[in-house]
Parts: C-alpha cells; structure tokens; sequence
C-alpha cells in the first residue's frame, strides 16, 4: 500500500460536488461512535486511512503535479493548431498510403453485415452510399503506425519514420520534454476498430491487438506505464465503438521517488441498453453543454456511444484496494452531478443538495473491498454539513459487516485527519482546477485540428 491510494480515498471522500453522496437526516445525523464501539472492520480501515491522509498531506508530489499542470497548460497556449492540422493531414495521409485496400465483395456475410453497421453507426451513410462503396482501407497497428515518431516543437508537427515505438514527443524546452508511447504488439489477435475518415476518402480501419502498452514520461524524467486490452463480444472482428458489445481494462503503474504504484480499472459496454437521438438530445441533457468543460465533455461521450449502463466497471489500488460497482443511468447521473455542481458554493440546504444525491443513489452502486484482509463494505451516499458553515454537500458513506446503518467517513474523520484532508483537498481542487483550464484549451485546439476528419 502506499501514497496513492490516499489520492483516491481523498478524491472518494472529497465534500466536493465531482464526488458521490449520501443520505442522512439534516434534523438527525450519525453520531460518532467511541474506538470501543467501532466496528473492528470499520476500525481497521480508518487506521489505515488516517495514515495515509498524514504521508499524503506532507507529499510534494501533489504540488509538483500543479506545477506541471501549468506548464502544460502555457505550452498548450503557444501550440499553432492550424499549423499542426496541416502536418497532421500529411502525416494521416502518409498513413493512408500504406494501408492495405480491402475489397467489400472480398468480405464474408458476416463481416460485411458489421462493417455496414460501422458504417452506419460512425458516419451517418445511407444505403445509397453504402451500395456504392467498393472498398475501405484497413491500417495494421503493429506494421505501420509503429514506425512513427511525431514531435511538437515550436508550433511545428514533425514525424519521421525511424522509431521502434509510436511516439509523439512535446518538446518544450531542453529539460522539459513530454513522451507519449504505444506499443501496438505483435499483431497477433487482432479486432479492427473504424476510426475516421479523412475529408471525403474512404473509411479507414484500425487494425490493433487485443493488449498493447503505452508509456508517458514526465519533464522530471518519472514514467508511467500502462497495459490497456480490448476485446469485443461482436461475432465480426470489426468493431463499432458505439454499437458493439466491448470491454476496456488497463493497468497504470508508476515508480516515483523509489515507490511502486499501480492502479487496476476495466469497464464494459453493452449494446442491450441504448439512448435513443430523443432521450440524449432532449433540453434536460443538453443543458450539460451549459455546465462546464467536464460535463460538456460528457454529454459529447453519451451522444456518441449513447450508452444507457455502464454495466461493471472496477478501480483496483496497489493490487489491495477494490471499488467496483455499476451505473444505471449515466445521463441521470451526470445530470445529477452536474446541478451539485451549480449548487456547490452556494450555501445550499440540507434538502436542495439531498434531492439530487438520492438521483445519484437510485442509478450508481458501488462496494469498496480490501483483499489482503477480506474487509468489504457496501458503499451508499449520503448528504452531509462540512464544518460549522451549515452547508450540506455530498459524501460517501460505507457499511461494513455487522452495521445496521451507513456512516460517512468523513464525518469519522478525527481532528487531525481533518487536518491533513483539508489540506490534500485545497491541493486537488487547484489541480483539478487546472486541469480544466487545460481541457478547455485542448479542446478547442483538436477541434480545430480534427475538422479534418470524420472522427
């Protein structure tokens, strides 16, 4: 166990309005119960938890991340995104040309069905078009993609072909250089996936193996790594995103400062439980473009998977700690969200904040879980009073074995504890904060540059 697992409990816990909620009496709240008549599950996990909170409080690695998170964000500033749009087309075009041509009359029943519905599903073509459509280009991951080696460096994109690895390396000084890396595998095991088109040419597919890594260097020279595998229920190796059975896991692991982290995640879709246009495109969703970068960013996530459940997803810290659950709803949930969100700041009551955490308990479950001592807990969400300020925000609460009702953590949270969460929190808040600044400026440069193709 180590540092980061306080990140997530402090990010879990956090009183702010991106966090899950509960559901206590604003006339009756929990009281604290003395050491002797805790819970021996509930004791054990908040000992842990209060140690963590004190080696995280005192870690610089929080503020070191908020000042990297502003250099990206003035380099983000300096990028000419018209100039990279003009690189990045020759480079997909040097892509393009040597991708492999795949005839539609050389397809089977089967996969001619699935790229048909691809077609469909990412880009809109009608039967007219599709009967017209004599050939796509398939692009081998692992043949052609790993051979390049794109740098951003003075408002110039420049790629050459002599890398081991996919690279795309941001050089913003001599000692400030950002390197992303994918490792596309053998391509062995292969599903293809429709990623684009490029203007009006035909549809290209990516051809990539079922597990690849990936790699970020920071400016300081620390690394961090990560296995992602796909895979798809679909009965045809091609694969559309919004309309296929899929699911993602990754593993990031990380060694900073001598220390090893890893954090485990995997999530499914399943094409049972759709949105309709109607649903995702009413005034009640739309209204999520008006909320912020995050939610925005969301609302575009649900219009183009239209995904209605997430129907297990898991977060595994250091290989101990397990937070698994399931989303109902994931546009009531984040509509949820986001009016918490508007209120947060506002002194609201007890009951303006209460009604949108029970929206957000009816559609997300979740159980927390430690493996090395086979604690469990069932998580639920509350609402709670931060401090003496009589405002009610967002919080979660867990029941362990033996509890008859749920208990916000934080409101078990000593003096001390109290203490050095406050502080991680402020820390947080500014990184998120700045991370948002950085979405924001992001976004609108891709979309600059990605009016190029047909994503």
């Amino acid at each position: 166990m180590n540092r980061i697992f306080a990140w997530m409990m402090a990010a879990i816990l956090s009183c702010s309005t991106a966090v899950f909620a509960s559901c206590v009496s604003a006339d009756n709240p929990v009281d604290k119960p003395s050491q002797d008549e805790k819970n021996a599950d509930r004791a054990a996990i908040e000992k842990v938890l209060s140690e963590r909170l004190a080696e995280t409080a005192q870690d610089a690695r929080l503020e070191s991340a908020l000042r990297y998170t502003r250099s990206l964000s003035e380099f983000l500033s300096t990028l000419d995104e018209n100039a990279i749009k003009v690189d990045l087309g020759t480079f997909v075009a040097t892509v393009v040309s040597k991708g492999k041509p795949v005839e539609m009359s050389s397809l089977s029943a089967q996969d001619k069905q699935a790229v048909e519905k691809c077609m469909k599903d990412q880009f809109k073509m009608s039967n007219y078009d599709l009967s017209n459509l004599e050939s796509f280009v398939q692009i081998d991951a692992h043949e052609t993609l790993n051979k390049f080696h794109l740098t951003l460096e003075n408002d110039k994109c420049t790629f050459t072909e002599d890398a081991e690895k996919f690279t795309v390396e941001i050089v913003k000084s001599a000692t400030g250089r950002i390197k992303f890396q994918a490792d596309f595998g053998s391509g062995n095991d292969d599903i293809c996936i429709f990623l684009t088109r490029v203007g009006d040419a035909v549809p290209l597919a990516l051809q990539v193996p079922k597990s690849f890594n990936v790699s970020l260097t920071t400016p300081k020279g620390h690394v961090m790594n990560s296995v992602i595998n796909l895979s798809s229920t679909a009965t045809s190796s091609y694969v559309s995103i919004p309309g296929d059975d899929w699911k993602v896991g990754a593993v990031l692991t990380a060694t900073v400062n001598g220390r090893y982290n890893t954090i485990a995640a995997h999530m499914s879709n399943s094409k049972s439980s759709k949105y309709t246009d109607d649903y995702i495109n009413s005034d009640e969703f739309t209204q999520l473009r008006e909320m912020g970068t995050f939610f925005s960013a969301a609302y575009e996530g649900m219009r183009f998977v239209k995904s209605k459940t997430i129907q297990e997803f898991s977060v595994t810290l250091d290989d101990d700690f397990v937070i698994s659950g399931s989303v109902d709803d994931i546009a009531k949930s984040m509509l949820a969200l986001s009016h918490l969100s508007q209120l947060h700041g506002t002194n609201p009551g007890f009951y303006a904040v209460d009604t949108y955490t029970q929206e957000l308990n009816k559609y997300v479950h979740f159980t927390f879980h430690q493996k090395s001592t086979n604690i469990t807990a069932q998580g639920s969400l509350l609402t709670i009073m931060k401090g003496s300020k009589n405002e009610y925000q967002p919080g979660v609460a867990l029941t362990f074995k033996g509890e008859a009702m749920p208990q916000c953590m934080y409101e078990n949270l000593s003096e001390e504890d109290l203490a050095n969460y406050n502080k991680i929190v402020q820390n947080l808040s500014e990184l998120v904060n700045e991370g948002n600044t950085i979405i924001e400026k992001f976004s609108s440069k891709i979309k600059t540059i990605a009016s190029a193709f047909k994503i």
